[in-house]
C-alpha cells in the first residue's frame, strides 16, 4: 500500500482498495499503484514526501471528518486510517488489511506520526483513526520509531484522557504474549521477544512519569486484562503475572495493589484444584495431576523463547483421550500455572526479606499479613497460597509471633463465634505444630494461652450444657481440636527439663514421669471431661491419635471415654437454638457433609493447612520451613514405619500424621 495518495484523490473513498472500482483515469492510477507488477521502488519515491505536505494532508483529512452535516468529508481520513491500518501485524485479507510488501515504510509512519502529534487535540473525535494507530506493529520496528510512537503515545494520553486507559490496555494486553513474528518486518532489523517485552515497560514507565493518572488507570487495566485461568495458555498466564510483578520496579505505588490482584486470583486456582482433586478417586491420578509421578513438566516460559509453538497444543495423541484423560491433563495443567504463579510470588518477596531495609521487609511481612487475612483466611479449601506467610513468618521470630498473634486473636477475641474462629484456630494449631522454624517459647506460650481460654469458655457454657453441640459451643471445639493437634506434634517441647534442654526420644522415661508444662494437664483434663465432650465433637483421627499419644506419655488416660462415646449419639443433643456461625466455606462443607453418613454432621473437619505441601516447583522454597510429622518412641506406629522404610524413601514428600488403626483398642464404631 503506497503510503500517500496524491492530493487530488484524497477525498475518494477508500473502498476501491478492497472492491474493484469504475473505469476511470484516476481510478486507474490508484490500481496501477497497488499492481502486484509495479516495481516497489515507485512506492520509495513517495516516501521522500516532505513532512510539510504530510502535515497538510493530515490537517486536511482531521477538518474533513470534523466537519458537521453535509460539509462532512472522510474520504482522506479513511485513507488516512489505512496507513497505519497497513501497518498493523498480518491479518487475513478479509480484514481489510494489506499485505507487508505494500506497507508504509518506517520514514512515512514517522512523519505521519509527528503530523497527527501536532494535531493531537483532534483526535478526541477520532477513534477508528486513534484506535488503528494504536494497533500499529511498533514493537519490531528501529528505536527511533519506537521513541517517536511512545512520545505520540504519552501526547494523547495527556492531551486527550480518555485514551489513556486505551493506551494502556493496549500495552497490558501484550503482557500475555508478544509473538516472535512481530519483531520479523520486512526489511527491518530483527528485534528479539526479550527487547519487545523491555520495550513495553520502557513505554509504561515513561507514560506513568508523564501522566499522574496514568497509575490509578495502569491498576485498572492490569485487573481488566488479567487473563482467565481457564482459557489461558500456561506460558500466557505466567508470563502476565511476571510482567505485573515488573511493573512494580516502576511503580512501587503499585505494589500493593498489584501484589493483592495476584494473590487473589490464586486463591480462586488454588480453591478450584482442590475441589477437584477432592473428586478424584484414585489417589495416583491426585499424584499425577500435583506432577508427583506421570506426565513430564512442560515449558512456561513463553516470553523467553523465541519459539511460537504452543507447548500446550493439541497433538494426534490427546486427540485420541478419554474424557477422563482430558479432564486430568487440563487439571494438571492448571495446577502448573498454581505452581508456577506461587514459584514467582517466592521469587519476588525473597529479596526484600533477604536484604531489604526494615521498614520495607516490615511492610512486605504486614501486606502478607493482610492479604492472607482478605483472601486465604475466609476461604475453606486453600490449600497451598497460605504457605506464602507461612514461609516468610519463619523468617524472624518477631514475624513469627506477629502472625499467631494475628490468628489467636482471631480465634479468641469476643466476636471470634462470627469471625473466623474455627479457620483462625486451624491456622494458628498448623502453624504452631508444623513450623520447624518456631521456637519453643512461643510454642509454650500460645499452647498456654489457648488453653486459658478453653478454660474460660468451659466454665461460661458447662453450667447450661446438656451435652456436645457443636452448633452451640463451635468457639470451645475449635480451640479444643487445635491443642490436641499441637500436642500431637510438640508434645517435646512441653515436657519441663534441666535448663530447659530439649527433650531427647530415648530418655522421655529415664528421670521417671515427665514433669509437664504448668497448668495443661489440668486444664485439658477438666475439658475433655466436661460435659461439652470435645474428644466426641473433634475430629475422629485427631482425637484417636490424641488419645494413643497422651495414653503412651502417660500423660492423660482416655481410654474408657473413647469407649463410652461410641455408644453417644451427637445428633440427640441438637437443639432449635440459632448456631454459631461457622466460616471456613461452611455452606459448601454442609453440602459436602451431607453426603456423609453417622456422626461426622456434628463433628469438626480434621482441618489443618499446613499439612504437606507437594507442588512440584515451589517447594523449595519450604525447605527447612516445615517439620514433619515424627511417631513417637515406643508406639506401635514406629515398628509399623520400620517395616515401610522402603516404600517411605521412594516418597520422600510422605507426611502421615499417625493413623491407629492397628491398634484394636482405639478402632472407631
Amino acid at each position: 500500500m503506497p503510503p500517500t495518495l496524491p492530493q487530488k484523490s484524497l477525498k475518494r473513498d477508500a473502498s476501491h482498495l478492497s472492491s474493484p472500482a469504475p473505469e476511470s483515469s484516476q481510478s486507474k492510477k490508484l490500481r496501477v499503484a497497488f499492481d502486484d507488477r509495479v516495481d516497489v521502488r515507485i512506492m520509495d519515491d513517495w516516501t521522500a514526501k516532505p513532512l510539510d505536505l504530510v502535515k497538510d494532508e493530515v490537517r486536511s483529512a482531521l477538518e474533513g471528518h470534523l466537519r458537521a452535516g453535509a460539509d462532512k468529508d472522510d474520504a482522506a481520513y479513511e485513507q488516512l486510517r489505512i496507513i497505519f491500518v497497513s501497518a498493523q501485524p498480518s491479518r487475513s485479507h478479509d480484514s481489510g488489511a494489506v499485505s507487508h510488501s505494500e506497507a508504509p515504510s518506517n520514514a512515512t509512519l514517522k512523519k505521519y506520526l509527528v503530523a497527527l502529534s501536532g494535531r493531537v487535540s483532534d483526535l478526541k473525535a477520532c477513534g477508528k483513526l486513534v484506535h488503528a494507530v494504536l494497533d500499529v506493529n511498533w514493537l519490531g520496528r528501529d528505536d527511533a520509531f519506537v521513541a517517536l510512537y511512545v512520545r505520540f503515545l504519552g501526547t494523547l494520553g495527556s492531551a486527550v484522557p480518555g485514551f489513556l486507559r486505551t493506551v494502556l490496555d493496549r500495552i497490558v494486553g501484550h503482557f500475555v504474549e508478544v509473538s516472535s513474528s512481530l519483531g520479523r518486518i520486512p526489511n527491518e532489523p530483527y528485534v528479539s521477544r526479550q527487547q519487545m517485552v523491555a520495550r513495553l515497560h520502557n513505554a509504561l514507565r515513561y507514560l506513568l512519569r508523564l501522566i499522574p493518572s496514568a497509575n490509578s488507570g495502569l491498576a485498572e487495566s492490569l485487573r481488566g486484562q488479567f487473563p482467565n485461568h481457564r482459557t489461558a495458555s500456561r506460558q500466557g498466564y505466567i508470563a502476565f503475572v511476571k510482567n505485573a510483578l515488573k511493573t512494580i520496579e516502576y511503580a512501587p505505588e503499585l505494589k500493593a495493589e498489584i501484589q493483592t490482584l495476584i494473590t487473589e486470583r490464586l486463591v480462586k486456582i488454588d480453591v478450584e484444584v482442590q475441589e477437584e482433586l477432592d473428586d478424584l478417586e484414585d489417589e495416583v491420578d491426585e499424584k499425577r495431576v500435583l506432577g508427583l509421578s506421570g506426565l513430564p513438566e512442560g515449558r512456561e516460559d513463553a516470553d523467553d523463547s523465541e519459539d511460537d509453538s504452543d507447548a500446550d497444543s493439541e497433538s494426534s495423541s490427546e486427540i485420541s483421550m478419554t474424557p477422563e484423560e482430558t479432564h486430568l491433563r487440563a487439571l494438571r495443567d492448571t495446577v502448573a500455572k498454581l505452581d508456577s504463579v506461587l514459584d514467582l510470588l517466592f521469587s519476588h518477596y525473597t529479596p526484600t526479606f533477604a536484604s531489604g531495609k526494615m521498614y520495607e521487609v516490615n511492610d512486605a511481612f504486614e501486606h502478607l499479613i493482610s492479604q492472607f487475612s482478605t483472601f486465604v483466611l475466609p476461604t475453606y479449601r486453600s490449600r497451598h497460597t497460605q504457605f506464602l506467610v507461612f514461609h516468610f513468618a519463619q523468617m524472624s521470630q518477631a514475624y513469627a509471633e506477629r502472625f499467631a498473634g494475628v490468628l489467636i486473636r482471631l480465634a479468641t477475641g469476643r466476636s471470634s463465634a462470627s469471625n473466623g474462629s474455627l479457620s483462625a484456630a486451624a491456622y494458628l494449631a498448623s502453624f504452631i505444630a508444623r513450623g520447624a522454624r518456631v521456637n519453643k517459647t512461643l510454642i509454650r506460650s500460645i499452647f498456654t494461652r489457648l488453653g486459658n481460654h478453653l478454660d474460660t469458655l468451659r466454665r461460661n457454657h458447662e453450667s447450661a450444657c446438656q451435652g456436645p453441640n457443636l452448633s452451640r459451643y463451635g468457639t470451645f471445639y475449635a480451640i479444643a481440636q487445635a491443642m490436641l493437634y499441637i500436642f500431637c506434634f510438640r508434645w517435646r517441647d512441653f515436657i519441663m527439663t534441666p535448663d530447659d534442654a530439649d527433650v531427647e526420644d530415648y530418655d522421655i522415661f529415664e528421670e521417671g514421669e515427665p514433669e509437664w508444662l504448668p497448668g495443661i494437664k489440668e486444664c485439658l483434663t477438666q475439658a475433655i471431661y466436661s460435659k461439652l465432650n470435645p474428644l466426641k465433637v473433634c475430629a475422629p483421627a485427631i482425637v484417636h491419635q490424641f488419645g494413643a499419644i497422651a495414653n503412651h506419655l502417660r500423660f492423660m488416660y482416655v481410654i474408657p471415654l473413647l469407649e463410652t462415646n461410641k455408644r453417644l449419639r451427637l445428633s440427640s443433643f441438637r437443639t432449635l437454638a440459632a448456631p454459631v456461625s461457622r466460616d471456613m466455606g461452611a455452606a459448601r462443607r454442609e453440602n459436602t457433609l451431607s453426603h456423609q453418613s453417622g456422626e461426622a454432621h456434628h463433628q469438626l473437619d480434621a482441618f489443618f493447612p499446613f499439612d504437606p505441601y507437594q507442588l512440584p516447583k515451589s517447594k523449595k522454597w519450604l525447605e527447612g520451613d516445615y517439620m514433619v510429622w515424627k511417631g513417637v518412641p515406643g508406639m506401635q506406629d514406629d515398628d509399623d514405619e520400620d517395616e515401610d522404610d522402603e516404600s517411605s524413601d521412594e516418597d520422600e514428600d510422605e507426611d502421615e500424621f499417625g493413623e491407629i488403626g492397628d491398634d484394636p483398642e482405639y478402632e472407631s464404631e
